[in-house]
C-alpha cells in the first residue's frame, strides 16, 4: 500500500512541476507570474468581471495571492478595476483587450500543451484519467 501511495504523490508531485514549469516560461513571455495567466483565463470567462474575493474563489488561492497578480496585470495594461464598486459591493476587475489577446495567444499554447501531454493516450483512456482524478481529488477534499 505505502508503494501504491509513493507512486501517486510521487507522480502527481511531477505532474504539478512539469505543469508549474510550462506556466512560468509561457507567462514570463509577457513579464508575467504563471498566476497571472490564470487570472487572465478566469476574467477572460466572465466578461463582465468578478471582484478580487470572486477570483481568488475560482482560482482557489488567498486573496493576497490575487491582489498581488492584479497589481502586476493592472500596471501591464492587462486588466483594468472598475473604480465604481459593483451590486455586491466588490470592484469589478475587467480584462483588457491587451489580456484578452495574450489569454487567447496562451489557449492556443496550451492546447498544443494538453494535446502532446495526452500523446499516446485513446479518447477512453483519457476519459477514464479525468474522471478518475475527479474523485480522487472529492475523495481527499473530504478527508
Amino acid at each position: 500500500m505505502s508503494q501504491r501511495f509513493e507512486n501517486f504523490v510521487g507522480l502527481i508531485s511531477a505532474i504539478n512541476k512539469e505543469v508549474t514549469r510550462i506556466k512560468t516560461d509561457e507567462m514570463r513571455r509577457y513579464g508575467l507570474h504563471g498566476t497571472d495567466g490564470i487570472a487572465l483565463y478566469y476574467l477572460q470567462k466572465e466578461p463582465a468581471g468578478v471582484t478580487s474575493a470572486q477570483l481568488a474563489r475560482m482560482m482557489s488561492v488567498d486573496r493576497a495571492v490575487v491582489s498581488r497578480s492584479i497589481s502586476r496585470l493592472s500596471s501591464g495594461g492587462f486588466v483594468t478595476v472598475d473604480p465604481v464598486g459593483g451590486a455586491r459591493g466588490g470592484k469589478p476587475i475587467l480584462l483588457t483587450d491587451k489580456g484578452d489577446q495574450v489569454i487567447q495567444e496562451c489557449d492556443d499554447f496550451l492546447g498544443n500543451v494538453v494535446k502532446s501531454a495526452g500523446k499516446g493516450l485513446d479518447f477512453e483512456t483519457r476519459d477514464a484519467m479525468y474522471f478518475a482524478l475527479s474523485i480522487i481529488n472529492k475523495n481527499l477534499s473530504h478527508i
